[in-house]
């Protein structure tokens, strides 16, 4: 006990004395570095420590059945209050061959955290380890994640305002069908995106009309994971960047997928990416609105929340319609029309 906390027995505290790590931890670089956000991350934790770490799910192994096991347990700790989670990508302990890593870093870039490691004694586990092949699958997958990353940063906008988790199972998307309650494969990445691994056997999908979407040109088939766009869902991505420094909202695509009554919507979350600016208004928060009237689909930006400047100069929408793309180009602040036919 101690500082508050009355003594107890071992029990008691087991769980709790890796939270308090965790605060202690990010109370310090606050001190060191009052004016940057810290970040933390931790594999033991506590109900409540999302506010103080990221989690990831401790020292794995280099096999297919934890591969698949990852899924349910990052949505596990999602449903449990830890939004920001995620396994060692590879597995940590073992060898993993080249087909097991390039299933894993294509689906490893739809975890919350997303991360590659290894043990110290285990065979390189780098993308290039494995040759051409997989080194080109790695690339796409860590060039898909930051293309979402304006999609991503703002799941985890909601996910710290509300709660809602950024890896959702699929039951999410429609809590009335039992059928989707056990599945442990496919996932929800956000509430708008569904993620279906090549290796998944008769995944139980939600209803509906879900397109498949593609995030980069010549796209792997054989290892990275589907992505399927939810109906009604407005989703933001940037440019291909090689590191957060470079990421600029100047250049946007929003893929749109209109629902049965011909509209769609989507949020757009931006602040400095750093600092606590955004507690004082200095972030952006983008309500934006399509809708079919007539041969036209006409895309809005509805509300706009803080005083954060995006600076969009160029948005690419690309409309899934008719098994078939629709793309017009024009600017984020302003209206966007695309003919349908």
């Amino acid at each position: 006990g101690g500082d508050g906390l009355k003594k107890d027995i071992h029990l008691r505290y087991h769980n709790v004395y890796g939270m308090l790590m965790a605060k202690a931890s990010k109370q310090g670089i606050k001190q060191a570095n009052p004016e940057k956000r810290p970040f933390v991350l931790t594999r033991a934790n506590f109900l409540g420590g999302q506010r103080y770490a990221a989690t990831w799910t401790g020292d794995n192994a280099s096999t297919w059945e934890h591969l698949k096991l990852s899924i349910p347990m990052s949505i596990t700790l999602s449903l449990s209050g830890q939004p920001f989670n995620g396994p060692d990508i590879g597995g940590f302990g073992n060898n993993a061959t080249p087909e097991l890593y390039g299933h894993w870093i294509g689906l490893g870039s739809f975890y919350p955290f997303s991360r590659a490691h290894s043990a110290i004694k285990t065979l390189p586990h780098e993308p290039w380890s494995f040759g051409k092949k997989i080194e080109d699958v790695a690339r796409q997958a860590i060039e898909r994640r930051y293309r979402l990353m304006p999609y991503l940063y703002t799941q985890f906008y909601n996910a710290a305002t509300t709660g809602i988790p950024v890896m959702q199972p699929v039951y999410f998307a429609d809590y009335k069908d039992k059928n989707l309650r056990k599945e442990q494969e496919a996932f929800l990445f956000g509430g708008d995106l569904l993620i279906i691994p090549k290796w998944a056997v008769k995944p139980a999908l939600p209803k509906g009309n879900w397109p498949t979407i593609s995030i980069l040109e010549n796209e792997n088939q054989e290892y990275l994971p589907e992505v399927k766009i939810r109906p009604g869902a407005i989703v933001p991505l940037s440019k291909v960047i090689q590191n957060t420094t470079e990421y600029s909202l100047e250049t946007l695509d929003l893929y749109v997928c209109l629902d049965a009554n011909g509209k769609a919507e989507g949020q757009l979350y931006h602040d400095a990416g750093d600092g606590y600016g955004y507690k004082n208004g200095a972030y952006a928060l983008l309500t934006i609105k399509a809708e079919k009237k007539e041969d036209e689909v006409i895309i809005t930006v509805s509300d706009k929340l803080g005083n954060f400047k995006i600076n969009n100069k160029s948005t690419t929408v690309h409309l899934y319609a008719n098994k078939k793309v629709i793309k017009c180009t024009g600017v984020l602040d302003g209206t966007i029309k695309l003919k349908t036919n």
